[in-house]
């Protein structure tokens, strides 16, 4: 008896301590921040839906092949819901982002989508064209396996496959998931959901260009390049009286901030602890797609819940008034995905 009930002691205490480990895990920072400028963005909603993707080509080593063997078309553009997404369903067909610089990532830089697996088995692709050798044959590949597995593949004549990190479970059929990659100088750090699957120190290459692919069918959207700067320089409050982030991102018509906004709140919030006595104005803007009246209600309702977000993180809101502008006041011609995009932002006003 004595025996038995120090084994269900000894049991509560390791259930006890990995739910401690889970949560020091989960309350661990996203440390994710994307570049400060955008150089490629695609939501697909300028696409029709069955078409293909109006924004990138087929990548110029791989043969040109529009239908499959049951002649549907291997790259075409879905409806999900309210969003538009890029379908890819065939192993090996691999998608470059039409940009007009052939060398266009640098030394910082940011990439992120949402991927969802269409099949029970299956893998997306992130592929890196290495400068050390500008042949677009060859590729440096980032595989998200179903299996919930990170993997780096190389695919010169040769192959090699290195095992990087592995998601918390495996990934659910026709389930979305965001993927984020930040790249410092040859150091790496892979983001899916928030959780950081892992991060190289030198992942072994200098990119020039990516490509994005698929093993059976895998879905895409909100596809975002950032370059430039990867920190949150919240002293421009102080010294410039006005921050400018595009950190803070929301889905298509909604207010609700993502993994990647929240990490940007708790830094903000932090720094505000740090200065008690500064007061900040929450401006929220749109681009000029929709409705002029429901893009000024949008923008303050995401005005408003950076607002709450703040005060979550312990903010006095007495600190804080949040205000919509809708599309009045945008800092880039509406005339290109990115310009819409630098149209999308946040900015603090310092009061």
């Amino acid at each position: 008896m004595y025996q038995s009930i120090r084994f269900i002691v000894l049991l509560l205490c390791l259930i006890t301590f990995g739910k401690i480990c889970q949560a020091q895990n989960a309350n661990i920072a996203y440390e994710f921040t994307p570049g400060d400028v955008v150089i490629f963005e695609d939501l697909f909603s300028q696409d029709s839906v069955s078409t293909f993707p109006s924004r990138w080509h087929f990548c110029s080593c791989n043969p040109f092949y529009a239908l499959d063997t049951t002649n549907r078309p291997l790259c075409m553009v879905e409806r999900d819901s309210s969003d538009h997404a890029l379908l890819i369903r065939t192993n090996g067909t691999y998608l470059d982002p039409n940009i007009d610089a052939k060398f266009y990532l640098h030394d910082s830089f940011a990439v992120e989508f949402d991927f969802r697996f269409d099949s029970a088995s299956g893998g997306a692709e992130l592929v890196f064209y290495p400068y050390e050798n500008p042949n677009p044959c060859l590729k440096e590949r980032i595989q998200i396996w179903s299996t919930g597995q990170l993997r780096k593949d190389i695919s010169s004549g040769s192959h090699f496959d290195k095992f990087l990190g592995r998601y918390p479970s495996p990934f659910l059929k026709k389930t979305w998931h965001h993927f984020a990659l930040a790249y410092r100088k040859r150091a790496v750090d892979f983001y899916i959901d928030g959780n950081r699957v892992t991060a190289l120190a030198d992942c072994g290459f200098s990119p020039y260009g990516i490509s994005i692919g698929s093993h059976n069918p895998v879905s895409y959207k909100h596809f975002r390049i950032t370059t430039g700067n990867h920190n949150y320089d919240f002293d421009k409050i102080l010294t410039d009286s006005k921050l400018v982030t595009h950190a803070i991102n929301f889905d298509v018509n909604k207010w609700d901030i993502g993994p990647d906004g929240m990490a940007f709140v708790r830094q903000l919030a932090q720094f505000m602890k740090a200065n008690p006595l500064i007061k900040l104005e929450i401006d929220g803007h749109t681009d000029i797609d929709g409705d002029a009246d429901a893009n000024m209600l949008l923008s303050q309702n995401r005005a408003d819940e950076v607002k709450k977000q703040l005060v979550v993180n312990g903010i006095d809101g007495t600190r804080l008034l949040p205000k919509g502008y809708g599309i009045t006041k945008p800092i880039k011609p509406n005339t290109t995905a990115e310009g819409k995009a630098e149209n999308r932002r946040v900015e603090f006003i310092l009061q």
